[in-house]
């Protein structure tokens, strides 16, 4: 049959099947053939894509903010939720916008500005200064290598560009300020009644119609809550049997695999001038660059000279040359090739101009620190934790995986996999959508116990990693879904609710026939004469309404200013169903040429930072309006 196939399709056969073969190739792609595209990302702003990873990782950065400034006071279920969610990914938002806009503007971070950034966190110090051994420590603790964490850290600063531009020109003008002030110290007068809270007796009998018309039309507020009783089988690392102690050439391994985290690499302390020039710049350009460079150097090799304040003078470089050129301690791999060839290179002094990607650099290399370590002797005891802690995690994970086979090969039952794996079977419950105290407050936990395959088909769960070494398998034993109580076993809270709202409806009545009533200050007095109720002054009060009721003193600075002679009607609400009327009669400004001149100092910066603030949050909100933004929240 091959050999059939292999003789008819040869001349002019075989071209005409290689041209229709061509047709679907040419119109759509060959990649199409192969391959399918399936959009994953949470958000895409403009061409670019948020990724799951992305929103992920912050998600996960987040919560662990909220876990180490809350303690014990954290509770996973408030932080697990599509509102948090939500804010977390319109952060990342923020910052795509005000990247791209940055680019588009062709602002840029400097290594040296990142290299001095990361110096000046704390995590990194060492009895106060930057320690390159303790910053590989903690990003190896966080999971991340230098390059990415820098790579990170010049985004995160280009999105600041912007933002702390459009801020340091935030302005308050002595007018600005002498209006504020104004208004600030203002005060007022006025005259008020209390209209006393409705009495619930006064709403009369309720007829049984209407409580069970309510009652229909809110029965959703009369469920009782879903519950369910559990079993569950817990997988802990802490309780597995295993080699408590590690021997000797073991450890040594891994002090040889792991060297470079307590060998610090030779560090230098250097400054430097930048003449710099364009990134076209022909070449009669670099040469006067050059020369120039050149003359700097000789200047700074001269006895006496203060190199700091040549670079002041001299410098390009806006990162460092505001503190004389100082670069910090320098280890190989940070800074450019060719610069740091020369770093390296050289003794202690200033170099000869060095060319870079940016300009001429005039380097002056002030201090060599020689490699330095630690040895195993010194680290021995960190070495072997983490050989326990690995040891753990890798017996973990095979009785973990040893539990899922148990489970699949049963999923109606956890009695199977109890006596294969020598665990427990333990129980827990009822309670509902909202958990329980202790392993049932963990979000993934509740999302399984509620999942349809758990709850409605009966099946156990998958294994739940609570931590690295720390599992638990669930199923529903027992499942009580939500139902509404019967009207007679209500009917008290029914009668309680409707009384309510009739309370308030009749409340709102009395003050709407009030301020009918009320249109001046003369008809207050003579609607409280009427109805027995005292007419109370207050007189210059300021905006806390220290002398009154803060409620009655915000209404009363929320009305407008009165004609002459007459007054302002208001109202506001009370606690206990009391209302206030308010007739405001008079309004004084304070004067801002009282105020001492160093309280104006002090507010003209509170205020600064304010209006600021507000520009700031304002430019993202423009950038936003201009940008094509997708969001998936089903991703998140």
């Amino acid at each position: 049959m091959l050999q059939l196939l292999r003789e008819k399709t040869t001349g002019w056969v075989a071209i005409l099947i290689v041209l229709i073969l061509a047709v679907p190739f040419a119109f759509f792609g060959i990649e199409n053939y192969f391959q399918m595209q399936v959009p994953t990302y949470v958000a895409k702003v403009n061409k670019t894509e948020i990724s799951q990873d992305q929103f992920r990782q912050r998600f996960e950065d987040y919560r662990s903010r909220m876990r180490q400034m809350l303690g014990d006071n954290y509770d996973a279920r408030q932080f697990d939720t599509p509102i948090v969610k939500r804010q977390v990914l319109e952060s990342l938002i923020d910052e795509e916008v005000l990247r791209q806009a940055a680019q588009q503007y062709g602002l840029v971070v400097s290594p040296e500005r990142v290299q001095k950034e990361i110096a000046a966190i704390d995590a990194f110090h060492v009895e106060g200064k930057f320690d390159l051994n303790q910053y590989r420590v903690v990003l190896e603790g966080a999971r991340m290598t230098p390059r990415g964490f820098e790579a990170r850290m010049e985004g995160d600063l280009l999105t600041q560009t912007l933002p702390a531009a459009v801020q340091s020109s935030g302005l308050v003008t002595n007018k600005y300020l002498d209006r504020y002030l104004s208004l600030r110290d203002q005060t007022r007068s006025f005259e008020y009644l209390l209209l006393p809270a409705v009495a619930p007796d006064s709403v009369g009998a309720i007829s049984e119609d209407d409580l069970k018309a309510y009652y229909d039309s809110h029965a959703s507020a009369y469920q009782s809550d879903e519950t369910v009783s559990v079993e569950y089988l817990e997988l802990d690392g802490s309780k597995l049997d295993i080699q408590e102690v590690a021997d000797e050439d073991t450890l040594k391994a891994r002090y040889e695999e792991n060297k470079a985290r307590y060998v610090q690499a030779e560090t230098r302390l250097a400054s430097h001038i930048l003449v710099q020039t364009a990134p076209n710049a022909d070449a009669e350009a670099v040469k006067a660059a050059q020369a120039k460079a050149i003359e700097v150097a000789t200047k700074a090799r001269a006895e006496g000279a203060d190199f700091a304040a040549l670079a002041k003078e001299y410098s390009d470089d806006p990162g460092s040359r505001n503190t004389g050129g100082d670069l910090g301690w320098i280890e190989r791999g940070v800074t450019d090739a060719s610069f740091e060839d020369a770093l390296f290179s050289m003794q202690p002094g200033v170099s000869d101009p060095v060319k870079s990607n940016d300009g001429w650099h005039v380097i002056w290399l002030r201090e060599v620190r020689p490699e330095s370590g630690k040895s195993f002797e010194q680290v021995r005891g960190e070495l072997a934790a983490e050989y326990l802690e690995g040891e753990r995690e890798r017996v973990y994970s095979d009785e973990a995986a040893k539990l899922i086979d148990a489970i699949y090969r049963d999923p109606s039952t956890l009695d199977g996999a109890a006596a294969e794996m020598n665990l427990t079977v333990q129980k827990a419950g009822p309670f509902g959508r909202a958990g329980a105290p202790g392993l049932f407050s963990n979000p993934d936990v509740l999302r399984a116990v509620f999942s349809d395959s758990v709850l409605l088909e009966n099946l156990d769960s998958d294994l739940i990693e609570l931590n690295p070494t720390h599992g638990v398998v669930v199923r529903v034993s027992e499942h009580t879904p939500a139902a509404t109580h019967p009207f007679d076993e209500v009917r008290a809270l029914v009668e309680t609710a409707v009384r309510g709202e009739r309370v308030i409806e009749l409340g709102k009545k009395n003050l709407e026939e009030a301020l009918t009533a009320i249109t001046s200050l003369d008809s207050l007095k003579a609607y409280a004469q009427a109805h027995e109720i005292e007419v109370k002054t207050a007189q210059d009060v300021g905006r806390n309404g220290a002398t009154v009721d803060p409620a009655i003193a915000k209404a009363a600075f929320a009305l407008p200013h009165p004609n002459s002679g007459g007054a302002s009607i208001g109202s506001a609400p009370l606690l206990g169903g009391v209302n206030a009327v308010i007739a405001l009669t008079g309004v004084i400004s304070a004067d801002p040429s009282k105020v001492e001149q160093s309280q104006r100092t002090a507010l003209r910066e509170q205020l600064s930072g304010a209006v600021a603030s507000i520009e700031a949050t304002e430019l993202v909100k423009a950038l936003r309006k201009e940008a094509k933004i997708d969001i998936v929240e089903s991703r998140m």
